[in-house]
């Protein structure tokens, strides 16, 4: 596996350049890679200023831009142009010094007015210096970047999809993935929501099956980034695998052109009802209809396990599930005008057979009464 140099190029604690990148540093650890970090408002200012090539740390920083294979450089922009910090590094760094390697330049700003600044400001320099393989860069807006007070970060749809595109294209380069030749964006062409349909395969897969792998790599990162954390719940260790298991539960993957791009199972939650766990859509294949597709698919599943109810929960950070859930006919077990921070797991229920008993279960005034809802865990 390859050393991926990540170079921070905001001056600012806590930008959204710096969350963007902690995201993208989860993809590139999962993929096995090992990640140095060079945040370069930690460096001496003065010793940076001057480029004293005798300071310990301005050296050692750029001995670890000279070893590595690879590099990702974030930054914010400024006035149309990368960070005057990013530009005082580069100009420390010897000529020729990203020779033999890939780098991955990506940039933040608050101005969609800005989108070229990679390619006209940041990408010149990097050729300059000698890239061997500049990918694929993506500007994202700072208003598409939400970042939490205990690390977790959450990054709108219309940029996470592009920014792991562009990541997996970077990672290809590196030799662990597949490269990408689509163009960006991600097809937008619609998929059934009907189960069953022949636009796409379904597999009724174990933990251990290589097409399930993707499912629970993404989801590492996805739980990773939007919780500042890594918990059992991203590796399926905080239940038996083999509650996934028929009679009891099943995991489905759907595929396309012998890709994974969707997921998800069902567990024995009591003797009518059952879970639904670990539903995910590849970010490369958002915005078609893949997580109503998924989900009606997991329904069916629950139906012919003998299920007549399903029960489920989401976290807090992940209002595009709380909007599926909605508009899929799910009743929300929690207040749905409340912050979503204050309640933690997010709550939901669906009759599959008609009088099915969920109707009782969910009373309208609980939250009302308890303040909370009744059923802890979470998707």
């Amino acid at each position: 596996m390859s050393t991926v140099v990540t170079i921070a190029g905001s001056p600012s604690r806590g930008s959204s350049s710096d969350a963007l990148l902690s995201h993208v540093t989860r993809r590139i650890r999962r993929a096995g890679h090992t990640v140095r970090p060079l945040v370069l408002r930690d460096l001496p200012p003065a010793a940076l200023l001057g480029a004293n090539l005798a300071d310990p740390e301005i050296a050692a920083a750029v001995e670890a831009v000279e070893q590595a294979d690879a590099v990702v450089i974030v930054s914010p922009v400024y006035q149309a142009a990368y960070s005057g910090l990013l530009k005082v590094f580069l100009d420390v760094l010897p000529q020729y010094v990203l020779r033999g390697k890939s780098v991955l330049p990506l940039a933040t700003g608050g101005s969609a007015a800005h989108v070229l600044a990679v390619d006209y400001a940041l990408r010149p320099v990097l050729n300059s210096l000698g890239a061997d393989h500049i990918g694929q860069g993506w500007f994202v807006l700072s208003s598409q970047i939400r970042v939490f007070s205990d690390g977790g970060v959450l990054i709108d749809p219309a940029a996470g999809g592009p920014v792991a595109k562009v990541t997996d294209s970077f990672l290809a380069q590196l030799g662990r993935y597949r490269p990408d030749t689509s163009p960006l964006p991600p097809s937008t062409a619609r998929v059934s929501a009907e189960p069953g349909a022949p636009d796409l395969t379904v597999l009724h897969v174990q933990v251990g099956d290589p097409e399930l792998q993707p499912l629970l790599d993404e989801l590492v990162v996805e739980y990773g980034t939007r919780y500042g954390r890594v918990t059992p719940h991203t590796e399926l260790t905080e239940v038996p695998v083999t509650d996934f298991l028929p009679p009891n539960g099943v995991f489905l993957v759907l595929t396309e052109n012998g890709e994974t791009i969707a997921g998800g199972a069902v567990r024995r939650y009591d003797d009518r009802t059952a879970e639904v766990k670990r539903v995910w859509t590849s970010s490369a294949h958002r915005r078609r209809g893949l997580a109503r597709r998924l989900m009606a698919e997991l329904e069916h599943a629950a139906s012919k396990l003998g299920y007549e109810r399903i029960h489920l929960t989401t976290g807090p950070r992940q209002p595009e599930a709380v909007a599926l859930y909605l508009s899929s006919g799910y009743a929300p077990r929690f207040d749905v005008t409340a912050d979503p921070e204050s309640i933690g797991p997010l709550a939901f229920a669906k009759e599959l057979t008609p009088g099915a008993g969920f109707s009782d279960w969910i009373q309208p005034t609980w939250e009302q009464t308890h303040g909370r809802h009744p059923v802890g865990g979470r998707r």
